[in-house]
């Protein structure tokens, strides 16, 4: 009989902040637009790295986000242990701590 090989569950986050310290910057469109991101953190289920680099990028294409609402990435697994840090253009990395090594998925 072979043993059973326990496979964790894998979660990236998915979020943004908005800044309302730049507001008196924007125009009336620019702030309706701002409002309409999503403000906070949420953890998705994944299967691979790749899964996360995908919905990670679909996201901030889905609501427009720069890279300073981006705030997610993270990929954890169901023990809250880090795994892997995705950042705004989508490179993969060990660490979630800079310098860290790129992970080539």
């Amino acid at each position: 009989m072979k043993p059973q090989i326990s496979q964790k569950k894998l979660y990236v986050s998915l979020g943004s902040s908005i800044n309302p310290i730049r507001f008196s910057q924007y125009s009336t469109n620019q702030k309706f637009e701002e409002l309409q991101k999503p403000n906070g953190l949420v953890y998705f289920e994944i299967n691979s790295l790749l899964e996360a680099r995908n919905l990670t990028q679909s996201f901030i294409n889905e609501f427009n986000l720069g890279g300073s609402n981006w705030i997610g990435g993270r990929v954890i697994d169901e023990e809250n242990n880090f795994i892997a840090q995705i950042s705004y253009n989508g490179r993969v990395w060990e660490s979630d701590k800079f310098p860290s090594k790129e992970i080539e998925i």
